[in-house]
């Protein structure tokens, strides 16, 4: 369970790393996360999540062996914040942007990509913009990577596919619903406590 959580969570920030969110429609949608071995896609694993969209702000739902852990992003604040809630427990942690802040809100994950426009084509019946993206990490390495964008959700990037270390990432949305969304949706319950976060490894 606990290699599951730290998967997902990874993934959590990853996505919200990669590409910019749409700067105008809130939306909801249901988000699987695919990560399997190689071309072929072996070993896959295979994650779900309800996602929650509003300009700068996204919440992430997700269930863990019947536990439900939501995570709050808020690219709005300055420093930017990431929150981790655990409704169970009434309880939360608290990150800041800053060097070893968390995914997007990070520096050295700020990336710049090139990015070109490949074609036009469907998507679970919605018509998008197919890009590939390509950037430089900090070690120098390139990666790349395959963006398709909702012309009619404001080009969400509602499909993502990546390879890392011979590891396929898919990143799939479906059920996208725009509708206007409560901002409390990305606050932290006025009855939810604080805790620390748990300290990390040297040198990580």
């Amino acid at each position: 369970m606990k290699n599951n959580q730290l998967v997902i969570m990874i993934v959590l920030l990853l996505v919200g790393s990669l590409l910019p969110r749409p700067a105008l429609a809130d939306y909801i949608a249901d988000q699987f996360v695919t990560i399997s071995q190689g071309e072929i896609g072996g070993n896959p694993r295979i994650f779900s999540a309800r996602i929650f969209s509003q300009k700068k702000k996204l919440r992430m739902e997700v269930v863990i062996a019947g536990r439900r852990s939501v995570n709050i992003s808020r690219g709005d604040k300055e420093p930017p914040v990431f929150w981790t809630l655990m409704p169970d427990e009434q309880m939360y942690m608290e990150s800041l942007g800053g060097p070893n802040g968390p995914g997007e809100f990070s520096p050295d994950m700020k990336k710049d990509y090139d990015k070109i426009f490949l074609t036009k084509e469907p998507v679970a019946g919605i018509m998008t913009n197919k890009f590939k993206l390509a950037w430089k990490e900090a070690d120098g390495s390139r990666k790349s990577g395959v963006v398709w964008e909702a012309i009619e959700f404001e080009n969400a990037p509602i499909r993502q596919e990546f390879f890392n270390n011979n590891e396929h990432l898919l990143l799939q949305l479906t059920n996208i619903k725009v509708k206007k969304l409560d901002p409390a949706l990305f606050e932290v319950p006025a009855d939810f406590k604080k805790i620390s976060m748990p300290p990390q490894m040297p040198g990580k």
